[in-house]
């Protein structure tokens, strides 16, 4: 593994903005600690030991306090997604050749799967970490999302046909599904447990108190029908990235993460 470079951890307080921002409905949030990280092509977020990752030049890099790691096949095409659910072993996907690898916690390949040579043969959109040794798997082929067993190598539910998903974000129970109208969630079964009207808008990621929406205004928390407005960012919806965990909101705009605390939000 290669060193590569450290990034720069800057606490600060955050200057106020005009006060018509503040008098605006909804919520304003504040960053307690700011990441300077340069050459960022996407950033994923932080996992469960606070490390930090990142691609650049479709290489995929680890830094923190367990040291600082790299991971590149450039054989497979470019990085599309990144799951950190588990550290321990990150999943790394690579849509353009149908091909999942597995990583350990110093980014080193344990295994793959190369989605072309299995029976079922999906074409995947999008894919997950479901926890014990299940992921869930969107298959553009049946427009069905799977939950399949890595072991038996076999799928164990599959949902009806869920057509022209824009976004799709999922937890290891669960899935938030998004449609050109609406948003549908989905239990580890397949089954829609809800729908909820949205016409505009892009699904960013949920949590158990937060289900975050970026609209042309900025950021919008659906759960407790209020915008979100952040004072250090302009404008706020050219926000490049973020991750949302059940502590923190993290933003990566303009070679800057910033961590907003959400423990204090009252829903």
């Amino acid at each position: 593994m290669k060193s590569i470079f450290l990034f720069i951890i800057i606490t600060t307080s955050a200057p106020l903005f005009a006060q018509t921002l503040e008098q605006r409905n909804g919520l304003l949030l504040k960053s307690d600690k700011q990441s300077i990280l340069p050459e960022v092509e996407q950033f994923f977020g932080y996992d469960l030991y606070a490390q930090l990752y990142w691609t650049n030049k479709n290489t995929l890099y680890k830094s923190g306090s367990q040291g600082n790691f790299e991971f590149q096949e450039l054989m497979l095409g470019p990085i599309a997604q990144v799951d950190l659910k588990n550290p321990l072993t990150v999943l790394v996907f690579y849509r353009e050749t149908n091909t999942l690898l597995f990583l350990d916690n110093r980014l080193n390949e344990k295994r793959r799967i190369d989605f072309n040579l299995i029976e079922e043969f999906p074409q995947v959109q999008w894919v997950f970490n479901a926890g014990s040794n299940r992921l869930w798997i969107m298959d553009q082929n049946s427009q069905s999302l799977w939950v399949y067993d890595t072991q038996s190598m076999r799928v164990v539910f599959q949902s009806l046909p869920l057509p022209n998903l824009g976004e799709l974000k999922c937890r290891y129970n669960d899935c938030i599904a998004q449609t050109s109208e609406e948003l549908l969630w989905i239990s580890l079964y397949g089954t829609i447990t809800k729908r909820q009207a949205l016409s505009t808008g892009k699904l960013m990621g949920y949590s158990q108190d937060h289900v975050l929406i970026k609209q042309d205004e900025g950021l919008f928390d659906l759960k407790s029908n209020q915008d979100w407005y952040f004072p250090e960012i302009r404008p706020e919806n050219q926000i490049n990235d973020l991750q949302l965990t059940q502590d923190f909101l993290y933003i990566y705009d303009s070679n800057v993460i910033r961590r907003f605390p959400l423990k204090s939000i009252k829903q």
